[in-house]
C-alpha cells in the first residue's frame, strides 16, 4: 500500500501537470519533487503501479515524456481509506480524509452489510466497543447476552413466542418438585471437537452456586447415559424455564480455570468466534452444529468506538430462505430496557423519604425529553411502560409524600463504561439534582467490578 510521502508527490504532480496539454521532461519533475532522476522514476513507476497515472518516458536526454492522470487527489485518498477501512484501520483512513467524518461514514456504511466473499455469505456490522466478556456467567450487558445464544446452549431454551423447548435435552420430566430429570441428545461436540460429557453440565451448575437462581442445586447426578437428574433443596416448579437463562448455558469443564476463555470462548453453538481483536469479533458457522446451520457463513462485529452511535444506521435484519437480506431498513424494538435502579440495601434509598425523591424526580419523561433536545432521539428511544416490550409494570403509580432532602446531599451514581448513552443521562440527572441543591458523583464501573458486590456497595 502507498505511504504517505508517495501521495504527498502525486498531488505536487496532479497541481503542477494536470492542465499541461504538452510533454513533461524527467529533470522538470526531479525539481518538483526534490529527487534525482533516478528515484524520480522509481516514484513514478510506483504511481503508474497504483493506477494513478501513465508514465511514458521518451527516448534521449531532453525530450518530452507522456504523463496522464487518470486519478485526483481525492480519489486517490478515498479509495486508500476504503482500503483501510476494509483491513479495520479506521483512525489511519480518518487521517487520510483529513478528519473528515462524513465521508468516513460514508465509507463505512459502504462497507457494512451483506457481501459474498470467496462464495461464503459475509455479514458485517458495526459497534461501539469491543465485545470481550463472553462468557455465560460474566454476560449481563445484552450484547453479550444475545451472543451467548450464538455460541452456546443450554439444557432448555425459549422460542420466538417464548416458549420453553429442548435445547441440549430433547425431554425432561418433573419426577418430584425437588428432582428433575432431563434427556440429552447424543454425539454433541463443543467447537474444538470435544465431545460433551456429563462433567461439563455438572461443573457449569457448580460453578453457579453462588447464585441465588440456582443455589438451590443441591446434587447433579447421572443416572444412565445421555441422562442428567437435579435434586433440589426447595420445591420449584419451574426449573425448566430457568434453565433457559444465558448463565446456563454449558461450557466445558475446562473453562473454568482458564484466563483466556472470555474472549475466545469454546461453545456448542450455531457460531464460533474465529477472531477476537481489539478492531473485531468475527463468529464463523459451526460446521458441526448438532441444529441446523446457519445460512450466514461469518458475521463480522467491527469496535467504531469513535463514532457516535446516532450517526450509524440503526437495525439489521436477516432473512433467511427465500427472503432477501438488506441493512439499516428494520428497527425493532430491543428485548429488555434501559432503569434506573436504586440501593435500598445500603445506599439513599434505603430510607423511603430519599426512594420517593429519586422516584418522582428521575422520570423517564424528563430523561426522553432532554435527550432530545440534545439531538439524541433518534437513537430510537421510547418510554418503557415495562421490562419487556408489551408489558405494563409502572401504570398508575401512586404518588407518595416525602420529605425533601436536604441540600448539599450527595447522591452517588454508577453505571457500566463504554456506553454511548450513560454518559448524557448521568449530565441530565445531575443537572436536575443540582436545581434542589443536590450533589451528584458520578463512578464508572467495568463489567467485572460491576459483578463484584464490595465495588457497588456505596453506589445509591
Amino acid at each position: 500500500m502507498s505511504s504517505p510521502r508517495l501521495r504527498k508527490q502525486f498531488d505536487k504532480l496532479y497541481d503542477r501537470y494536470i492542465n499541461n496539454t504538452s510533454g513533461t521532461q524527467i529533470d522538470e519533475i526531479a525539481d518538483l519533487l526534490c529527487c534525482t532522476r533516478r528515484n524520480t522514476r522509481m516514484v513514478l513507476n510506483k504511481m503508474s503501479d497504483e493506477g494513478w497515472i501513465s508514465w511514458t518516458p521518451a527516448v534521449g536526454r531532453g525530450k518530452s515524456s507522456a504523463l496522464a492522470f487518470f486519478s485526483s487527489p481525492e480519489s486517490v485518498n478515498y479509495g486508500l481509506a476504503k482500503r483501510y477501512i476494509n483491513e479495520g484501520k479506521l483512525d489511519v483512513a480518518l487521517d487520510i480524509l483529513e478528519g473528515n467524518q462524513d465521508v468516513l461514514l460514508e465509507l463505512i456504511h459502504g462497507a457494512l452489510g451483506v457481501s459474498h466473499e470467496k462464495g461464503k455469505q459475509v455479514v458485517k456490522l458495526p459497534y461501539y466497543r469491543q465485545l470481550q466478556t463472553l462468557m455465560p456467567s460474566l454476560a449481563i450487558r445484552r450484547s453479550e447476552q444475545h451472543l451467548m445464544q450464538q455460541l452456546f446452549n443450554g439444557l432448555t431454551q425459549l422460542n420466538k413466542r417464548g416458549d420453553i423447548e429442548g435445547d441440549i435435552a430433547h425431554h425432561w420430566d418433573m419426577l418430584t418438585p425437588t428432582h428433575w430429570r432431563f434427556f440429552l441428545r447424543p454425539s454433541i461436540a463443543f467447537h474444538d471437537g470435544k465431545p460433551l460429557t456429563f462433567q461439563d453440565i455438572k461443573d457449569t451448575f457448580f460453578a453457579l452456586s453462588s447464585n441465588f437462581v440456582f443455589s438451590h442445586i443441591q446434587e447433579v447426578t447421572n443416572p444412565n447415559l445421555n441422562v442428567v437428574d437435579f435434586i433440589l433443596t426447595t420445591d420449584d416448579y419451574y426449573f425448566d424455564s430457568k434453565l433457559t437463562q444465558f448463565n446456563a448455558k454449558i461450557i466445558p469443564n475446562t473453562a473454568h480455570e482458564s484466563i483466556t476463555y472470555a474472549r475466545s470462548p469454546i461453545g456448542t453453538g450455531p457460531y464460533k468466534v474465529s477472531e477476537n481483536s481489539d478492531k473485531k469479533l468475527t463468529l464463523i458457522a459451526n460446521e458441526h452444529y448438532f441444529g441446523y446451520r446457519p445460512l450466514i457463513d461469518s458475521v463480522e462485529v467491527w469496535t467504531l468506538p469513535n463514532i457516535a452511535p446516532i450517526q450509524l444506521k440503526l437495525g439489521f435484519e436477516v432473512y433467511e430462505g427465500d427472503h432477501s437480506v438488506s441493512y439499516g431498513e428494520q428497527v425493532d424494538a430491543d428485548r429488555g430496557c434501559t432503569y434506573l435502579l436504586l440501593n435500598r440495601q445500603s445506599g439513599l434509598a434505603a430510607d423511603s423519604d430519599w426512594k420517593e425523591y429519586l422516584s418522582q424526580t428521575i422520570t423517564p419523561l424528563l430523561l426522553l425529553n432532554e435527550l432530545q433536545n440534545a439531538n439524541m432521539n433518534g437513537i430510537g428511544l421510547f418510554n418503557a411502560y415495562g421490562l419487556l416490550p408489551g408489558l405494563q409494570h409502572c401504570l398508575n403509580r401512586k404518588k407518595i409524600a416525602f420529605i425533601q432532602p436536604e441540600k448539599g446531599s450527595i447522591v452517588r451514581l454508577g453505571y457500566e463504561t463504554e456506553h454511548p448513552l450513560y454518559p448524557l443521562l448521568g449530565a441530565i440527572i445531575k443537572r436536575r439534582l443540582a436545581l434542589d441543591g443536590i450533589k451528584l458523583v458520578i463512578k464508572e464501573f467495568d463489567t467485572m467490578e460491576l459483578l463484584d458486590s464490595e465495588c457497588t456497595a456505596h453506589i445509591d
